[in-house]
């Protein structure tokens, strides 16, 4: 069915921050006018506007902003939106602080959520072993204290590992002479009899698949409450980055049905039949948008998680449970990276790879580019691929991402959630350089925040704080030569992110002609005060969004 028209708006007496390059620096203009488009008609001087806004055939709306700031709608470079089920289907598991809190939790959820007996599944998300009394993982017999009747699940904050009980690892079939799955490990008791702890998506998914009867949910049911979540923080523009054939059937069903609000790119993920669910759902594939839904390429993982201490990594690890030479999870092998990446240059697909550690972006860097040089496409300068998270991406690989048009999308939010775990696995030197942002500021390249939810809630102004201050938890600040300022980190959750999507003629800016994707903030990020150690105060990261409009319409209010 065809959109209605929008209302025209005029918004006025507020910081109006248009993100185009040098905005912090030039004076601001005093107004903004969208059509019936959906599309901005016009900024600059109020007076101008009102003049147009005379013109217009239907009544204008006048949003007085009283001193708020109106910005681009944010954009979420990386993150995972069918995941963001999981904060209304499961039990929060992210501040516990031991094991018995993480069981009285798991118990409390399967008490007032009525989890069936012969087919349900107790699910907890978020729990970090670093942050729990015991500081280890929990162990299928700890999960066996809510019960032993049920499959219960426990997922590491990181998402690369869960934990599962006796009666999960029954069902999956999951024994002392099941072998480890290439890239991935079962963690095991002194005899061999699996331990509960899976590490790694293939480890996982042995889980999962066996479960997976029983762990379907109604997207219709969950849509407005999921998309609420990413509204809320002003964004407009969402990824579902590693999308499942279930998950690829649940976007399509739900843009068919009218029910998306703001824009969804999905990227089908490596490990699922990747070019059956493109096939099913080629209406979605490309550029362009049906009902507020596009596949925008393929994603593979290639390494694990740095604070979890599976990220791949050049040199070892500090010393610890897995001794003294120890680099972390390589995901795949040179040749099914090969073959996944030079299939999607040829067939024009965006490719986005997970690489935490320096030596699964060497390996991206090292495949892409031969890929690359192969591949016949015409048209492969312009499928800008990401590297994903780049958390120990090094300097000489950063200066290798321009001839590849390749982009790295941080997830700089490490900085205060995990930064003390990094100082602990990586020591100093590493550990104060991780997410080394500056150095992709100084190469020229269009670089992206992200925040990876449901990992953190999808709080963008926060990255942008974590990028600026490089502030653990504890308080120890990181390396500071690596910060880069307020307004570039509002360019990368805004103008930088459109060109990442190869959306930038439409969004990202505030100028004449592009979609009314906006969000209004209750005050300028750019006023928030600047510490005597040049980082911004922690206020940015608390910033409330108070409106969210998306093409024009305001989609969510405060």
């Amino acid at each position: 069915m065809p959109m209605p028209a929008a209302i025209p708006c005029l918004f006025h007496n507020g910081a109006i921050l248009t993100m185009e390059p040098g905005f912090d620096r030039r004076p601001r203009p005093e107004a903004l006018l969208t059509d019936t488009d959906g599309r901005i008609a016009f900024v600059g001087s109020l007076d101008a506007a009102r003049m147009r806004a005379d013109h217009m055939e239907t009544r204008v709306r006048e949003h007085d902003l009283r001193g708020a700031a109106l910005l681009p709608g944010f954009i979420d470079p990386h993150s995972h939106f069918s995941g963001i089920s999981q904060y209304f289907t499961a039990a929060d598991l992210t501040d516990a602080q031991s094991i018995d809190d993480i069981i009285v939790r798991l118990q409390d959820f399967a008490t007032h959520s009525d989890i069936p007996l012969d087919n349900g599944v107790i699910l907890g998300v978020g729990y970090d072993n670093t942050a729990l009394a015991e500081h280890r993982h929990p162990t299928r017999h700890d999960l066996d204290q809510v019960t032993t009747d049920v499959p219960v699940l426990a997922v590491h904050v990181s998402s690369h590992m869960l934990v599962a009980n006796s009666k999960a690892l029954d069902i999956a079939g999951i024994t002392r002479d099941t072998p480890d799955p290439s890239g991935a490990r079962f963690g095991r008791e002194p005899d061999g009899t699996p331990d509960g702890l899976c590490q790694e998506p293939s480890a996982m998914f042995a889980v999962y698949r066996a479960l997976d009867s029983r762990m379907k949910i109604n997207p219709l049911v969950l849509a407005d409450a999921m998309q609420d979540e990413y509204l809320s923080h002003g964004i407009t523009t969402v990824q579902d980055g590693a999308t499942t054939a279930g998950w690829a059937d649940n976007l399509v069903l739900l843009a068919s049905e009218h029910r998306l609000r703001l824009d969804v790119v999905s990227y089908p993920m490596q490990g699922q039949d990747v070019d059956a669910i493109l096939d099913r759902h080629r209406a979605y594939v490309g550029s362009h948008y049906v009902n507020h839904l596009r596949i925008g390429g393929v994603k593979m993982i290639l390494d694990g998680s740095p604070q979890g201490r599976t990220a791949w990594v050049d040199e070892p690890y500090a010393p610890g449970p897995e001794g003294r030479d120890f680099h972390g999870n390589r995901a795949l092998d040179d040749d099914a990276v090969h073959d996944f990446t030079r299939h999607a240059i040829d067939n024009g697909l965006q490719l986005l790879a997970h690489c935490n550690g320096d030596a699964a972006s060497e390996q991206f860097l090292d495949i892409y580019g031969r890929a690359f040089a192969e591949s016949t496409n015409a048209r492969k300068d312009e499928l800008r691929p990401v590297m994903v998270h780049c958390q120990l991406a090094r300097t000489d690989q950063f200066a290798r991402m321009p001839a590849l048009h390749m982009i790295p999308s941080f997830f700089v939010s490490h900085c205060w959630y995990w930064g003390d775990v990094h100082l602990r696995n990586f020591g100093e030197r590493r550990g104060r350089r991780i997410s080394a942002v500056r150095d992709a500021a100084d190469l020229h390249l269009p670089y992206t925040f992200h925040t990876d939810s449901p990992i953190i809630r999808p709080n963008l102004l926060e990255a942008v704080w974590c990028a600026a201050a490089r502030r653990t938890k504890s308080g120890v600040e990181l390396d500071p030569a690596q910060r880069v300022g307020v307004a570039d980190g509002l360019r990368a959750i805004t103008a930088n992110a459109a060109y990442q999507y190869g959306e930038e003629h439409d969004k990202g800016t505030l100028k004449v002609g592009k979609l009314a994707d906006l969000c209004v903030l209750e005050h300028d990020p750019l006023a928030v005060p600047i510490g005597v150690d040049g980082a911004p105060d922690e206020s940015l990261r608390s910033i409330r969004v108070l409106r969210t409009f998306k093409a024009g319409t305001q989609i969510w209010p405060r």
